[in-house]
């Protein structure tokens, strides 16, 4: 079905590499469905189109079509919307984005509101972790060639790191992250970022750590909002085992204090 082809084949020349089944049902104007399955096969085996979900293709550009994996930025946000999700990129994929050089994540990183399954096109792999509150946060637009696509804000990265330290690689990395994204961070954007409702503990680890990164200009936003919760002593890392010795304390975030992540 060379016309169906020729269809697909041209969407990148109208900003588009995303399509739809349906819409390559409408495409094949008078073929069965059957048909037009057939030629998206016979395409996806040809390395001219991914699936990264059912119903759902990408147009592979021609530097792609050796390994079969298109770029997430021709069609993360295209999916989410297919998907009715709300979303955004996150944790380590969203802190290097912003330019912190801590440990990689070595898949792409999104947050959503509901769970998900991972999603996996060519070596490509999408993880998805879940935030309840996802469609409230603050993000940025970031151009994409087929568009935009949500970046969580430095703030709600850094409010992320504290809350999944096991997606970001562990608590040293998380430190190394912090430090980085420090001299970015605002006030009135951690503010904003307070959106997605953090656990209280979130914020005394996250206080603590981002007073050693030297991110005095958000700390006010934070001692505010623990103003209006009740607030208990908390390990830094939860579960830590005790190094032999007694806590530190830090009284400001009321954080006890058994090891300290090191950031590289």
């Amino acid at each position: 079905m060379s016309s169906l082809r020729d269809w697909a084949l041209a969407l990148p020349s109208q900003g588009r590499f995303t399509f739809t089944t349906a819409e390559a049902c409408d495409a094949a104007k008078g073929a069965s469905e059957a048909a037009v399955a057939a030629a998206l096969d016979r395409a996806e085996a040809g390395r001219l189109v991914a699936s990264p979900v059912r119903g759902f293709h990408v147009v592979l550009p021609l530097e792609d079509r050796r390994t079969g994996t298109p770029s997430w930025r021709l069609f993360l946000d295209p999916l989410m919307t297919h998907l009715r999700m709300p979303y955004y990129v996150g944790l380590l994929t969203a802190a290097s984005i912003h330019g912190a050089s801590g440990q990689a994540a070595q898949v792409i990183q999104v947050v959503t509101a509901r769970p998900r399954r991972p999603v996996r096109v060519g070596r490509l792999a999408i993880e998805f972790v879940v935030r309840r509150t996802a469609a409230l946060a603050p993000v940025e637009l970031r151009t994409t060639p087929s568009g935009r696509v949500r970046v969580a804000t430095p703030e709600l990265v850094a409010l992320d790191l504290v809350r999944y330290p096991g997606r970001a690689a562990g608590w040293g990395n998380v430190a190394t992250v912090l430090s980085d994204l420090a001299p970015s961070l605002r006030r009135a954007r951690m503010r904003a970022a307070l959106a997605v409702a953090p656990a209280t503990p979130e914020l005394q680890r996250l206080g603590h750590l981002l007073e050693l990164a030297g991110a005095d200009p958000v700390l006010a936003a934070l001692e505010a909002e623990l103003a209006t919760r009740r607030v208990g002593w908390v390990p830094l890392v939860p579960d830590e085992p005790s190094a032999g010795g007694e806590a530190a304390r830090d009284p400001r975030w009321r954080v006890l204090v058994t090891i300290e992540p090191q950031a590289d």
